[in-house]
């Protein structure tokens, strides 16, 4: 089930600046413009249906809206009543109205994510009611901070360009993001490597990650409890 709903990020989010690709890929003309057709052909079945990116569940990395809402419910068990929230890697900022559905009360969020397109369908389907902002999550305002800052799935794929920092420097440098534009802590749900499969996703060790946070922290906690190829680590603000 995780294999299918981030595969389906992966391909949604392969439609990068063509500058990203060439840094990412290779200098050969020849083998670039063979990886952007590649590339143009997977968004094909995105372009074709203009409502896909606004109402569909797979647009946002889930089999359907039941499956999304399941993976919503396993981070709002981590936020309290009135608590705001910070979303790194919003998408279309799906998370505040199924917060709002779900528990029947407003939630002051602010969605961050990279994706032009998934902005634009968020704000045309929301009426611009949720507040999102097309940002790097390392850019955000330094004086942007909510009660929780959360991210869910958007660590398990490199959307950026960086060549330099490896996987784990990049989701520890993530994770320090996040506690810096939060009051009371962050949650990060991550894929698993317990399964042992090769699906082309970064699968963390759940140990490795948590002992990690807790060393730098020195208040975290580990859930694995949802699911096999998922785990959540909440770290919380001293």
């Amino acid at each position: 089930m995780l294999n299918v709903m981030l595969n389906k990020i992966k391909k949604m989010l392969m439609k990068k600046d063509k500058t990203k690709t060439k840094e990412l890929v290779s200098e050969d003309p020849v083998e670039l413009e063979a990886v952007q057709l590649d590339t143009l052909a997977d968004v094909d079945e995105v372009d074709s249906d203009p409502e896909y990116l606004e109402h569909s569940a797979e647009a946002v990395g889930y089999e359907n809206r039941e499956q999304q809402w399941d993976t919503y419910r396993v981070i709002a068990n981590y936020i309290g009543k009135g608590d705001s929230v910070l979303d790194f890697g919003a998408a279309r900022g799906d998370f505040e109205r199924f917060f709002e559905s779900e528990f029947n009360e407003s939630i002051q969020y602010i969605g961050v994510d990279m994706n032009q397109q998934l902005i634009d369908a968020g704000n045309k389907v929301y009426d611009g009611e949720v507040e999102l902002v097309c940002t790097d999550w390392f850019k955000i305002d330094k004086d942007i901070k909510q009660d929780w800052s959360i991210n869910i799935g958007s660590s398990n794929l490199r959307y950026d360009a960086d060549t330099v920092r490896d996987d784990m420097t990049y989701l520890q440098d993530t994770i320090k993001t996040m506690m810096s534009h939060c009051e009371k802590g962050s949650i990060i749900l991550l894929a698993s490597d317990q399964a042992g499969i090769d699906d082309g996703l970064v699968n963390w060790n759940a140990g490795d990650v948590f002992n990690w946070a807790q060393k730098e922290f020195g208040s975290a906690a580990l859930d694995h409890s949802f699911s096999k190829d998922l785990f959540t680590i909440i770290i919380y603000k001293n």
